[in-house]
């Protein structure tokens, strides 16, 4: 499993290029899932950044903040946001924030420039062939 965090301010892309990435890696013929980290109180809504990781064809989509998560509409425990992986059979994951956590490889956008899909994926390619 490949696993990577998008992290940056607000309107820097994140949800944009993860969509984009999702969709790239779909063509491939990859299983993709997606984390989605707030810090606001879950909710069973299907809108905004997750309800885009969906659009984009993400299987599945999990709705995290520190502690607990939505998946399928079902709630999840855990300690470690590692955990949720275990939630998870994909070829890739696509993390948006836990900006906070060093488990796995991130790209850090800036709201001044924003990456193309075509360059974040060469960005996790290096990133991924390097911890094999």
């Amino acid at each position: 499993m490949r696993v990577a965090a998008i992290i940056g301010e607000s309107g820097s892309g994140k949800t944009t290029l993860i969509s984009g990435l999702i969709r790239h890696f779909l063509a491939e013929g990859k299983r993709v899932a997606a984390i989605k980290h707030t810090h606001h109180p879950l909710n069973l809504e299907r809108r905004g950044d997750t309800a885009a990781f969906a659009d984009a064809g993400a299987d599945p989509v999990i709705f995290a903040r520190d502690g607990e998560a939505i998946r399928d509409g079902k709630r999840i425990q855990f300690d470690s946001p590692a955990e949720l992986l275990d939630h998870l059979h994909a070829d890739v994951v696509l993390i948006e924030g836990f900006k906070q956590v060093d488990l796995w490889p991130r790209i850090e956008l800036d709201a001044s420039a924003h990456l193309s899909v075509q360059d974040a994926v060469a960005i996790l390619d290096r990133i991924w062939a390097s911890r094999q």
